[in-house]
C-alpha cells in the first residue's frame, strides 16, 4: 500500500509541475502577445498623424532678457501625443484574435480586423471577448507599467521597438519567441 501512495503522490507532484509550466507559458504568451500588438498598435497611431503637425515645447520660465525657452516638436511623437495614445490604445485589442501553433502549443495575438479594411485569413483564429478582453487587461497593465519607457522608444524613432521593449527590456517575451504574423 505505501508503494501505491508513493508512487500516486510522485504522479501528482509531476502533474502539478506541467499544469504549472502549462499555465506559466500561456500566461507568458499573453503578456508577450498583448506587449507586441501594443507596439504594432502604437506604431500605427504614429503613422496616421500628419508629419507636418507639431506642438510647442518648453518652459513656463522666462528668460533674463524676456523670452521664453519654447521650441515646436513634431505632434505625432510627442509625450503629450504619445501619453494620450497610451491612455486609449488598449481598446484597440478588440480586434485581435487568438492563433495557437500546432507544434508548439504556444499563442500569438493576431489582428483581426485590419486598419485598411483588408480581408484577413481568420480560419484559425479564436475571437472572442475572453481574448479581447484578457489582451485588453494585460495590454493595459503594460501600458501603466512601462509607460516611460513606452514614451521614451516612441519619442525617437528607434529601431525594433518590439524585439528592444517586449524582449530586452521587459523579459514579457522570451527571446527565442518567433511568432507567425508578427508585423500585421
Amino acid at each position: 500500500m505505501n508503494g501505491w501512495v508513493s508512487s500516486m503522490l510522485c504522479m501528482s507532484v509531476v502533474l502539478l509541475l506541467l499544469l504549472k509550466g502549462a499555465l506559466t507559458r500561456k500566461s507568458q504568451d499573453l503578456h508577450c502577445g498583448a506587449c507586441r500588438a501594443l507596439v504594432d498598435e502604437l506604431e500605427w497611431e504614429i503613422s496616421q498623424v500628419d508629419p507636418k503637425k507639431t506642438i510647442q515645447m518648453g518652459s513656463f520660465r522666462i528668460n533674463p532678457d524676456g523670452s521664453q525657452s519654447v521650441v515646436e516638436v513634431p505632434y505625432a511623437r510627442s509625450e503629450a501625443h504619445l501619453t494620450e495614445l497610451l491612455e486609449r490604445i488598449c481598446e484597440n485589442m478588440k480586434d485581435y484574435g487568438e492563433n495557437l501553433d500546432p507544434s508548439t502549443h504556444r499563442k500569438s495575438y493576431v489582428r483581426v480586423i485590419s486598419h485598411d479594411g483588408t480581408k484577413m485569413d481568420l480560419s484559425e483564429t479564436k475571437f472572442d471577448s475572453d481574448v479581447s478582453s484578457s489582451l485588453k487587461f494585460v495590454c493595459e497593465s503594460i501600458a501603466e507599467e512601462y509607460e516611460d519607457e513606452l514614451i521614451e522608444f516612441f519619442s525617437h524613432e528607434a529601431e525594433n521597438v518590439k524585439d528592444r521593449l517586449c524582449s530586452k527590456r521587459t523579459d514579457l517575451c522570451d527571446h527565442a519567441l518567433h511568432l507567425p504574423h508578427d508585423e500585421l
